[in-house]
């Protein structure tokens, strides 16, 4: 059987990749501003500045560079059930790095790309066979043992979990909404709840930030906003059960930011766990290269 694919695919298949490690990444450096904030601020605050900088920033890049049927969507409900499904999520993961390590947080949370493969078959119809959900699994195992230095039962490890399962749903909403909308207007309505609900409750906790402080929240909106229109933008290129496990591309760079920026101690746990997850998301690109040209055989056949 051939597994040469034609070189457009490929390009396509690496963009989205790129873009989806791109995403997950920058993420990663927004979360590590985030904890380092919370050390300083409120959680609601630290919130507050993660949405209200993205936001700000995103609709000034699309007044200035889109027209202006891009803030219109052809599914406004769905839109707006993935913006309380982010909020969600982002409440419950912040809080969570407040009393959590970072690497600790962001592994737990990764269970989300494992929903994802599951949901995806369910609800987007897309077929998984049994050797992606092995590979998936043991990305998750990669996931547990980066967890174990912290094992003892915490209650705010509930946080992340309650993260993964509002993640995963909202991955699923991303890949629905690229049938119907662009990347524009997804991106512009992803923080529309969190930065309305946090504007009007901002007098309530709000501390004066001096220079760097605000610098720093101004860093972290603008990450966000870089790292959600990427993985949009991935998602657009191959299919969600493809790239989720890509996705821990931001686990990876948590756990190496966990240890270099915030101190955290490092583990031959953080390297076991990342090997395995990334040995998985490699298996499983080479899965559906294989699949792809299986297919392509047999309808040339």
């Amino acid at each position: 059987m051939n597994l040469i694919i034609p070189p457009s695919s490929q390009r396509t298949l690496i963009l989205a990749i790129f873009l989806t490690v791109l995403g997950g990444g920058s993420l990663a450096v927004m979360d590590a501003i985030s904890k380092e904030l919370t050390n300083y601020f409120e959680v609601a605050q630290v919130l507050w500045s993660r949405y209200f900088f993205h936001a700000a920033i995103v609709i000034a890049y699309l007044l200035s560079f889109q027209p202006r049927s891009v803030f219109k969507s052809n599914k406004p409900k769905l839109q707006i059930q993935r913006s309380f499904l982010l909020f969600g999520a982002t409440v419950a993961m912040y809080t969570s790095l407040k009393y959590l390590p970072l690497a600790d947080a962001a592994a737990v949370q990764f269970f989300s790309p494992v929903l994802v493969t599951i949901l995806s078959s369910l609800f987007l119809g897309e077929k998984i066979g049994i050797r992606r959900y092995v590979a998936v699994i043991t990305a998750f195992c990669g996931v547990i043992i980066i967890i174990q230095p912290g094992a003892d039962f915490r209650w705010a490890i509930i946080l992340p979990v309650i993260t993964a399962f509002l993640l995963a749903i909202f991955l699923i909403q991303t890949r629905k909404l690229s049938d119907y909308d662009n990347s524009y207007t997804t991106l512009f309505y992803s923080t529309l709840v969190g930065v309305i609900f946090l504007i009007c409750v901002a007098p309530f906790f709000w501390r004066q930030p001096n220079v760097t402080e605000f610098l720093l929240m101004g860093l972290q909106g603008g990450l966000g906003a870089a790292g959600h229109l990427a993985i949009i933008k991935g998602f657009q290129y191959a299919t969600a059960s493809f790239l989720s496990p890509f996705l821990y591309s931001q686990l990876i760079v948590a756990s190496v930011l966990s240890v270099m920026y915030l101190g955290d101690p490092l583990t031959i746990e953080i390297f076991i766990g990342a090997g395995l997850i990334v040995i998985s998301g490699i298996y499983i690109w080479y899965r559906e290269v294989y699949l792809q040209s299986k297919a392509q055989d047999q309808t040339a056949s």
